[in-house]
């Protein structure tokens, strides 16, 4: 059985297991597959798990596509928690993390 903890500080209760979204992104790891991806988004849910984490330097932004794209079609937004990174950007094809 899958549990389940409120973050503390906040109302919000999240599942002690994340799906992690990184290959997704297909950056490094040959490409994906996008309804491969969104299914195993939907199967991911489906069991139970409600945060997702993602970043905008998964796939340069493509693993945030395919998760909003996920999260579109399944609905019910308010019960899905979305963990992502911020102070990174990439000008030219150059990562740079801003600690500003």
């Amino acid at each position: 059985m899958l549990e389940y903890t409120q973050i503390q500080g906040t109302t919000l209760v999240s599942s002690r297991i994340s799906l992690g979204t990184w290959a997704i992104g297909g950056w490094m790891w040959g490409g994906s597959d996008e309804k491969e991806s969104i299914r195993t988004i939907h199967v991911a849910l489906d069991k139970g798990i409600n945060l997702i984490d993602t970043a905008p330097i998964y796939g340069y932004g493509r693993s945030e596509e395919i998760v909003g794209e996920a999260v579109r079609q399944r609905g019910r937004r308010e019960s899905i928690l979305l963990a992502t990174k911020v102070g990174i950007d990439w000008t030219n094809e150059r990562v740079t993390v801003s600690l500003d």
